[in-house]
């Protein structure tokens, strides 16, 4: 009593070649869209990037005028203008009794 052999069916073939190259098609496009997504993470990056160096050229700038605000030979200029400046010579009362 011999075996036969199963016969391989000849729908399975097409089938097996149809989902091998959906695999295959499947496999090249997450590949695509993994190096398109690196591309816009890098663009994404610069723009950061440049909008980070931007605002903190803006902070310094914005500190360097707070000092200069700030300082103690603006802030006498400001109340000698406004004659708030206590005078060298000691200030004299004079009563009328």
């Amino acid at each position: 009593m011999r075996y036969q052999k199963a016969a391989q069916s000849a729908k399975f073939q097409p089938f097996a070649y149809l989902a091998l190259a959906i695999y295959i098609c499947i496999f090249f496009l997450s590949a695509w869209f993994s190096s398109y997504q690196n591309k816009v993470a890098l663009q994404m990056r610069e723009g950061f990037e440049q909008q980070r160096d931007r605002l903190q050229n803006e902070i310094n700038r914005l500190k360097i005028e707070e000092t200069r605000l700030t300082s103690i030979e603006r802030i006498h200029e400001i109340a000698k203008d406004l004659q708030m400046v206590q005078p060298s010579k000691p200030a004299y009362v004079l009563r009328a009794d």
